[in-house]
């Protein structure tokens, strides 16, 4: 009882006479009022207080940052869009190519007519984890490329960064050797546009 008596005498007089506030011509600081203490109650409140100076320069800093986090990327995307368009054209026998990330998700793509982006993107993702795993479990060290030999053409995963995967999509009649120096340049020229 005296311990619940004496919390709320000193409570009482933290609410007369409040704790005076900082002042600085950099920032103003508010304290939050105490919220009264029950007779029987010994447990102590924690004193909180905001600067709003603070909080307003982080929240523009974070905004600045933002916005230009965001028309970066977004040049880089129509570049790295012109680099494939440019591959895929610029390449005999090759079909298609997709950038993506290791989560699955398509960053820029050139694919065939009737291809979903999304999903493609998605079977990338999995077929280089599952690339990854084989290599491991069989020793082989890091995978260079992944290639997936149909009756219609290739299909060859690369690594393009740490950040991405490029897939492309080749036809039967292309020659392996040719196919993969090509691949090679491309991954040099979209390699510095991820950076």
């Amino acid at each position: 009882m005296p311990l619940g008596y004496l919390l709320k005498f000193l409570t009482g007089i933290f609410q007369k006479y409040p704790v005076p506030e900082k002042t600085s011509n950099l920032s103003h600081t508010t304290h939050l009022p105490v919220p009264p203490i029950a007779e029987n109650s010994a447990q102590s409140l924690p004193v909180v207080t905001v600067n709003s100076q603070l909080l307003t320069t982080a929240k523009t800093t974070q905004t600045s940052v933002l916005t230009i986090v965001e028309e970066k990327f977004v040049i880089n995307v129509s570049m790295l869009q012109d680099e494939l368009q440019n591959f895929v054209s610029g390449t005999s026998e090759v079909q298609g190519a997709a950038l993506v990330s290791p989560d699955g998700l398509a960053l820029a793509s050139v694919l065939p007519g009737g291809m979903d982006e999304e999903r493609t993107a998605a079977m990338s993702a999995s077929m280089l984890s599952l690339g990854e795993r084989i290599g491991r479990e069989l020793a082989r060290g890091n995978v260079e490329r992944i290639v997936v030999e149909g009756e219609k053409g290739y299909g060859v995963l690369v690594g393009c960064g740490a950040d991405a995967v490029l897939l492309v999509l080749a036809s039967a009649e292309v020659k392996q050797g040719l196919l993969f120096l090509e691949i090679k340049r491309a991954v040099s020229r979209i390699s510095p546009l991820l950076a």
